[in-house]
């Protein structure tokens, strides 16, 4: 059978093969089997257009699914240059270069699919998945069935009544057909609406942003609650969880998803340049499909073909466009340079390399890849990027140790291998009070190991019927103590994402994990702003492969049952897992940094901040529960007051929290200017809309400010900051995110003790509540305008930079130097000024914010934003240069060579790409400082150690620093710590600004700062 034209009709069965999604998986498939199979005889690399052939076959000849084809078109992305490039230029940017020994089979799938008699349907500015929607779309109308041959989950929002998918069977996992039913168990949600779930949870392989934080399954949540996309963002201020309510509020946010959407939205009305009626099936030419199968050199698939022909294979010869180096390099000369090329890289391929040791061990095997010895940092960077694909993942293979000496065989392979990857399951995501369930360990890729501890069940074993620990678990006691001298070896490397986490773990158990590599920080040095850095989306943008998620074994909402209900077999299949995604990740992370020159940025400013973070996480700080109780108590008070107020002004009383009852007394009943409504119709009370009235003398919208501010303060901290006790340590542990900004900031949760206003008087009054333990006080060490200082330096701005050495105030002298206002009694509002426009200036203020912030008109700030650049025109120069860079590289990088990327600085959209130039002038200075403290921070406790002094480091809040410290030792802290952290940058860079730190040392924090 071949193609012809067959008007598609009522009771029509048309098939439609996603070409390009089974290049790639014919690929994967051929190399996990017997090499000799995957090349022909002149080496041309043919195993995945082998399998292909085979497939296709199989489609032509008995169908799928128990349906045969009466039409079939096989249809492939032409190339990444699609309409959605134009939408969002970093679409798929993740993606990886192809295999090199896969290039060459391209053009012969295309090839193969002629040979078929078929025509392979590709269109420029469109992907495979919109000319499958729009064939579906058509052939549905007409009353035909269609079935769409693919694993793809994005064509999963064309199944409906009459379209469904199927997934043929991989060697990985069986075939599948996948219908409604399907749909809604993947994505929780009905297909029509796959789409709205899609543009929140993004696609990290595709590189589509979505909503940060937000998955499928809280996406899926969403979407079931409130409908659809548009009616969620319009009510999202409804959210009740602050940072999924800020995340789908804030208009970049907002615009991503927007943009999210139109990204993953299928177009179902191309002008197809093959017409559906062409995709109708014929017999094929008998010699044309022969000929080109035994040029191939396909000898099983070559005798089928002549069998289901009736041709006589022996009396066809092998067509010559389709042999010898000299045919193909007429038809595609890069193919011939290709296949040398992997022939070169293959004569360099020898056995099995590791940094120390050989890769092997007796009663654990060998590993099943093999290494190049490469001729430099990028090659082998390549290299492991390939051959990361090589082993599969089987969680078949993975092991339950039941026995120590098991275990001790484990540790040896770990010693002889100099590394091994560690994870810690837990019965909590608290480490300091989290029970550990079990270890996993992983030493040679595909081999990941699980020692159960305290798995229980419901009565096993308990005369009473409580929770009692299943059978086949090894002791802790025993299992720590054979563990701790491997995990504190320092011939032994111990790899872990998010490393910080299990070292806290083990830190409850008396063992001091070192040294270590942690691959979620590796993917952060690399990618920062590219990319999530979780351990389940690199494993799919790297292997392809999608780990076990920890709902689908512990469960969640209400059917969560904690990890240690999970069944030993499940856990060891989750928990070995992960340990062998980490060592991957290794594997193919590490060798980019010193590729990429980023090793040093690992080494010096990520790495050693794991130890600094698990020690002051685990150290805590001390609060004063009567204190938060009596301002809880004052700001319900407050609160009371303001709702009086607000409802003597509204003339009625309404609830507070409802953006639409207040939206109808802000707009609706008083009138006021600036009303902007959602998609739903309902006023819009974003803080921004408040904001705005207040600026403009508006009473009513700053009560309403006021009540909210309370509100938020009293529910995140005086309220529930008690709850944050631990009761063992009787303080506060805050837990710390290394790799969540795109500039090297850190933040803080659990609780989040970096957003606490220090500006304000409630703000003020919550920190009094953080206290120094008896006999000692609390140091407040903090860098003093230290971003205008590393602007002076980074854009070279003498005015500045003299001010700065001469102890001057900037802000005045700023205000002096575009104002003609001397500085000796310079009035208070004008230094206010210049101290926004100061400020204002390197986060990249525009004129309306200027305007706001200072309560004047419009063309009067952008008339002072016009002078300070004509009084500093270096700053103008600094912007402008930066913003070129961003553009032309994608990302900038710090003083000390930390890359902050911003895909998206080229963006169609100007808002978007606005911000992304703001992000972008500012990731320099902010990054920078960024760096700076934390390179103090990696020095702190080895310089008070080495001094004799005892003062703990507590808590760090972007530029500040804050250590408990023995009453007797203040005054030799202070010195010390000022000295570290005015010196930190050096000896690697030598700033023209001299650096100041503010420290002070009192009772409680507030009167610290």
């Amino acid at each position: 059978m071949s193609l012809h034209h067959d008007p598609v009709k009522a009771g029509d069965h048309v098939f439609l093969v996603d070409g390009s999604s089974f290049i790639f998986r014919a690929y994967f498939q051929s190399i996990r089997q017997d090499a000799k199979y995957n090349y022909r005889s002149d080496r041309l690399p043919t195993g995945a257009v082998r399998l292909f052939c085979t497939k296709l076959f199989q489609f032509v000849r008995e169908g799928a699914a128990g349906i045969k084809p009466t039409h079939l078109g096989i249809i492939f992305d032409k190339s990444e240059n699609s309409f959605r490039k134009e939408l969002y230029p970093p679409y798929k940017a993740n993606r990886s270069e192809p295999p090199e020994d896969l290039i060459p089979q391209f053009p012969l799938m295309r090839a193969a699919v002629r040979a078929f008699g078929l025509v392979p349907i590709e269109q420029d500015r469109y992907e495979a998945d919109d000319l499958i929607a729009t064939y579906a779309d058509e052939a549905r109308a007409r009353g035909a069935d269609v079935l769409i041959i693919s694993a793809d989950k994005d064509l999963m929002q064309l199944i409906r009544d009459g379209v469904a998918m199927y997934d043929p069977a991989s060697g990985e996992r069986e075939e599948r057909r996948i219908g409604l039913a399907e749909v809604q168990d993947y994505f929780g949600v009905p297909p029509e609406k796959v789409v709205d779930v899609q543009a929140l949870a993004g696609d990290s392989t595709d590189n589509v942003p979505g909503a940060r934080g937000i998955g499928v399954k809280t996406a899926a949540q969403l979407i079931n609650e409130y409908g659809d996309l548009d009616t969620l963002l319009a009510r999202a201020g409804e959210i009740k969880q602050p940072k999924r309510r800020e995340i789908l509020t804030t208009p970049e946010s907002v615009e991503l998803i927007k943009v999210s959407k139109q990204l993953v939205t299928l177009e179902r009305n191309v002008a197809l340049e093959v017409p559906l009626d062409d995709l109708g099936l014929a017999a094929p030419d008998g010699p044309t499909l022969i000929g080109f199968l035994k040029a191939m050199e396909f000898t099983t698939i070559t005798k089928r073909a002549a069998e289901t022909c009736g041709v006589a294979a022996e009396a066809i010869e092998p067509d010559p466009a389709f042999v010898g180096p000299a045919a193909w390099r007429g038809r595609n000369g890069a193919i011939i340079e290709t296949v040398a090329a992997i022939e070169t890289a293959e004569e360099k391929i020898e056995g099995t390399q590791r940094p120390s040791g050989p890769r092997k061990n007796a009663r654990y095997g060998e590993a099943p890849q093999r290494e190049i010895a490469p001729s430099g940092p990028a090659e082998l960077a390549s290299a492991r990027a390939a051959l990361a694909l090589v082993t599969p993942f089987d969680r078949s293979t993975y092991k339950t140790i039941a026995a120590l000496a098991d275990l001790d065989h484990i540790i040896a392979a770990a010693f002889e291998a100099g590394l091994v990857a560690v994870d810690t399951e837990t019965s909590s995501l608290d480490p300091m009070q989290a029970e550990l369930v079990g270890i996993s360990l992983c030493v040679v890729e595909g081999q990941g190991v699980y020692i159960p501890l305290r798995h229980r069940g419901e009565g096993a074993g308990d005369l009473f019927g409580g929770d009692a620990l299943l059978p086949g678990q090894l002791p802790v006691a025993d299992v720590l103590a054979r563990l701790l001298p491997l995990l504190e070896s320092a011939s032994v490397l111990k790899i872990a994402h998010n490393a910080k986490f299990d070292t806290l773990v083990f830190k409850q158990h008396g063992i001091a994990v070192r040294p270590i590599d942690d691959t979620l920080l590796l993917s952060y040095v690399l990618d920062a702003g590219l990319t999530d850095h979780g351990m389940d989306v690199l494993s799919e943008k790297f292997f392809h492969h999608k780990p076990l998620a920890f709902g689908e074994v512990a469960g969640s909402g209400r059917t969560f049952i904690g990890f240690a209900r999970v069944p030993i077999e499940r856990a060891t299949e989750y928990s070995a897992e992960d340990a062998d995604v980490t060592l991957r990740l290794w594997n193919v992370l590490k060798p980019r940094l010193p590729a990429e020159r980023m090793t040093n940025v690992y080494e010096t400013l990520e790495r050693p901040m794991v130890e600094v973070l698990a020690r002051m996480e685990s150290r805590g700080i001390s609060i004063d529960r009567t204190i938060l109780s009596r301002l809880s108590g004052e700001f319900a008070q407050d609160m009371a007051r303001l709702e009086a107020e607000i409802f003597a002004v509204a003339g009625e009383t309404f609830n507070l929290g409802s953006p639409k009852q207040l939206g109808d007394i802000l707009f609706g009943k008083m009138g006021l200017p600036g009303a902007k409504k959602t998609a739903t119709g309902a006023w819009s009370t974003a803080a921004g809309v408040l904001e705005d009235l207040a600026e403009q003398g508006n009473p009513f919208a700053r009560l309403i400010l006021d009540w909210r501010q309370l509100s938020k303060l009293k529910s995140t901290y005086t309220d529930a900051l008690p709850g944050y006790v631990n009761p063992q340590t009787h303080r506060v542990h805050t837990s710390y995110a290394l790799a969540a900004t795109t500039t090297g900031r850190l933040s803080s949760s659990e609780p989040n003790l970096q957003n606490i206003p220090v500006r304000t008087e409630a703000g003020r009054k919550i920190r009094r509540a953080f206290i120094a333990a008896p006999g000692h006080k609390l140091i407040s060490a903090d860098y003093s305008q230290i971003e205008l200082r590393l602007l002076a330096h980074i854009a070279d701005i003498p005015q500045l930079r003299q001010a700065f050495a001469d102890g001057l105030d900037i802000h005045a002298l700023t205000a002096s130097e575009m104002f003609g206002v001397p500085v000796a009694g310079m009035p208070s509002e004008v230094r206010r000024r210049a101290k926004a426009i100061n400020f204002g200036i390197i986060y990249g203020i525009s004129s309306f914010g200027l305007a706001n912030q200072l309560g004047i008109p419009r063309d009067e700030a952008g008339a002072y934003i016009r002078q300070y650049f004509e009084r500093f025109p270096g700053i103008r120069a600094y912007m402008d240069a930066t913003k070129g860079i961003a553009r032309a590289q994608g990302y900038v990088t710090t003083l000390f060579g930390r890359k902050c990327h911003y895909p998206r600085i080229n963006a169609s959209n100007p808002s978007e790409r606005a911000f992304n130039e703001r992000a972008a002038i500012n990731a320099p200075i902010q990054g920078s400082a960024a760096d700076i403290i934390r390179r103090a921070m990696a020095r702190m406790d080895a310089a008070l150690e080495k001094a004799g002094l005892s003062a703990q480091m507590l808590l760090q809040v972007h530029d500040e620093l804050v250590f408990e410290v023995p009453d007797a030792e203040v005054e030799a802290t202070i010195a010390l710590v000022r000295k570290i952290m005015t010196d930190a940058p050096h000896p690697a860079i030598q700033l023209s600004v001299p650096l100041q730190v503010d420290a002070k040392a009192a009772q409680n924090w507030d009167e610290a700062h």
